[in-house]
């Protein structure tokens, strides 16, 4: 139950920059301002090297003002400084959310800002979460975690539509649109960023780490035979295959008919350790669970697999006609990371909504 997004740099994208590198040179040359020049030189390269795949470049190159005067600073520096501003500007968004909640005319309105505030924190941890990747990496490493980038910048970027979405009294959703405007543009840049990383470090001249890169792919390659999506670890792959085998000692087994451990999925999400460490693995036995199942953020790194699709089935029949928001209907809902579903169906049995 994951999802990626790639983005791919051209040629002619690095021959763009080259061009608006030689007008600021030109501009620099022309003003004769010696050694301080050659440095807001640098940093213009730099800025615009990293600034060039995004779509709102005027705000990109904002929010690098902070270590836009740095001569010193690399693009990891850059990138990091992309991210860090776009943290700021949702946690902005966040915290105006809750006053704007005031003016709602209904409860249906004052849940769907609720479910706002909600999505923002958890669009805050992904981009946190993106941000400690790049800080804790080199840069060339970071090359070879695109694809999770990726993902939780996706993500975020459906969090802030989803909240877009949910509000629709007219003055709040124009309150929640204006609020998030300069956070959904700095996210779709740290997006686009990321997504030319590879472009970035060849522009840069930083080697690419192909040993690295070589034996990650070797390592996919061996793992299973193509069933997984490739940005899958290997040990997970690993586990996957062993469980397709039979192989796998769950941790908990859920069954209605009390042969398991417990008799709901919630029961045995309840039981999910403090302290766990590794794979929780939960298999659900074959069966139809009616329960509303919200994997929260504290239990990570979850393997819940059923013994097929029509076979173990988890369902609902939430709508939005009662009164709450559609966000709030779902039969099954994952904010823990990690999470990995397998053989396991998921319905909503309210029928059209006309």
């Amino acid at each position: 139950m994951k999802a990626t997004k790639a983005v791919a740099a051209s040629v002619s994208v690095l021959l763009v920059v080259g061009v608006c590198i030689g007008v600021i040179v030109g501009v620099t040359r022309k003003d004769g301002s010696g050694g301080s020049g050659d440095q807001i030189s640098s940093t213009s390269k730099s800025v615009l090297a990293i600034c060039e795949p995004t779509s709102y470049q005027q705000a990109c190159v904002n929010s690098l003002s902070t270590v836009a005067n740095n001569a010193s600073a690399t693009p990891k520096d850059f990138i990091m400084a992309a991210i860090q501003a776009t943290i700021q500007e949702v946690g902005s968004a966040l915290n105006k959310s809750g006053s704007i909640g005031a003016g709602a005319k209904d409860s249906t309105q004052k849940m769907a800002v609720e479910d706002c505030q909600d999505l923002l924190q958890f669009a805050v941890d992904e981009l946190q979460a993106s941000f400690s990747v790049v800080g804790d990496n080199d840069l060339h490493t970071v090359n070879d975690r695109v694809s999770e980038l990726q993902n939780w910048l996706s993500a975020v970027i459906s969090y802030q539509q989803t909240c877009q979405d949910g509000v629709t009294q007219p003055d709040l959703s124009s309150q929640i649109n204006q609020g998030l405007l300069n956070s959904t543009q700095l996210t779709s840049n740290a997006l686009a960023i990321v997504s030319a990383i590879s472009g970035i470090l060849t522009t840069f001249n930083i080697p690419i780490n192909t040993a690295a890169t070589s034996r990650r792919l070797l390592e996919e390659s061996e793992s299973v035979d193509g069933e997984f999506p490739k940005w899958f670890s290997r040990e997970d792959r690993m586990l996957m295959a062993k469980q397709g085998q039979g192989k796998v000692t769950p941790n908990a087994v859920v069954a209605k008919d009390g042969s398991g451990d417990f008799k709901t999925i919630a029961a045995a999400l309840d039981a999910y350790p403090k302290n766990q460490r590794g794979r929780y693995i939960i298999y659900v036995k074959a069966g139809v669970y009616d329960e509303y199942i919200t994997v929260t953020k504290d239990q990570v790194n979850i393997l819940m697999y059923g013994d097929g699709p029509r076979k173990t089935m988890v369902t609902g029949k939430k709508s939005n006609l009662a009164g709450i928001t559609t966000m709030r209907t779902a039969s099954f809902s994952v904010v823990g990371s990690g999470f990995i579903g397998k053989s396991m169906g998921f319905q909503n049995t309210a029928g059209r909504i006309s």
